[in-house]
């Protein structure tokens, strides 16, 4: 399978929000903040908080995408916000391309510290579990963080 990674258009919008209700993970108001990330990014090109790419199969189809950037006040330090693959290509190694893309980013503009966070509950066991095989460690964990048993986990990988 051939996958292209390019920078996210306004017709992508539509087929990410696909992707981010199929998946079956986020509910609602997690859609709503993807969603929202992404329309900052595509109506502000100015705008330096959100980077956002868009893996591509060969029939020219969006089969996820990746949303990033620099945390605040930091140095080197970037958040990986959101990172969502097609249910049906899931597997298949795209979120690890994306993955590596956005490594190679934040390689190219200096930065040394990548933090994803997510959720203790179930649903997102997957999502941790992928962190884990691609070399994130667990940094923090808050209790009761989203909500009484849901708790916020920090995972960290070291970039340079």
């Amino acid at each position: 399978m051939k996958i292209k990674i390019r920078k996210t258009k306004s017709e992508d919008r539509k087929a990410i929000k696909t992707i981010l209700i199929d998946t079956q993970i986020f509910n609602q108001e997690e859609i709503e903040c993807a969603l929202e990330l992404i329309d900052i990014y595509l109506n502000n090109p100015s705008q330096k908080d959100y980077l956002i790419t868009s893996a591509i199969n060969e029939d020219d189809k969006i089969i996820g995408y990746v949303c990033y950037g620099k945390a605040p006040l930091t140095n080197g330090a970037y958040d990986l916000y959101w990172i969502a693959v097609k249910p049906e290509y899931q597997r298949h190694g795209i979120g690890k391309i994306l993955l590596n893309h956005v490594e190679e980013k934040i390689a190219e503009l200096s930065g040394r510290l990548l933090f994803a966070e997510t959720s203790s509950r179930a649903v997102y066991e997957k999502t941790r579990q992928f962190y884990i095989n691609n070399n994130f460690s667990e940094e923090a964990r808050i209790k009761d963080f989203y909500s009484k048993g849901d708790d916020k986990i920090i995972y960290r990988k070291d970039i340079l």
